[in-house]
């Protein structure tokens, strides 16, 4: 008996899967076309790093 459910388990995990890796017609187009990007990180033009948030750069500079 503990065979039997064992080995329905296995087969019920081999069956999962196999449907995880099916592949839906048209998936891949739309996983490659994407949506809007979103924009590019601001820089500091004086010091070079990243500015975060709205206010200014934090050397000053910028």
């Amino acid at each position: 008996m503990l065979v039997k459910i064992v080995t329905f388990f296995l087969i019920g995990i081999a069956a999962l899967a196999m449907f995880g890796r099916l592949r839906w017609p048209g998936a891949a187009r739309r996983r490659d076309k994407g949506g809007p990007r979103p924009p590019k990180p601001r820089k500091c033009k004086a010091c070079g790093s990243y500015v975060v948030g709205k206010g200014p750069c934090p050397c000053g500079k910028g």
